[in-house]
């Protein structure tokens, strides 16, 4: 099961119907695409992609801009 993202009514829904449409994009020529019609507002709406895994998040975090705190001799402490 498809899921598709509405932008004028900003609904996500699940439909099984989906259709292949075919376009001629400028830049990469011949594409195509699944739409489906939204529930509510019945316009054409487009798959919704797939979230890009985030970042890992890095431990070591730069205090003072040269690394880790170093106490008296961090500019912070002056």
């Amino acid at each position: 099961m498809a899921t598709f993202h509405c932008q004028d009514c900003n609904l996500s829904f699940n439909d099984d119907q989906k259709t292949k449409k075919e376009y001629h994009d400028y830049i990469f020529g011949p594409c195509w695409r699944y739409i489906a019609l939204c529930p509510q507002c019945r316009s054409e709406c487009s798959e919704k992609p797939d979230p890009k895994p985030g970042k890992a998040k890095n431990e070591m975090q730069m205090e003072c801009g040269s690394g880790p705190c170093q106490g008296p001799a961090c500019s912070r402490f002056q």
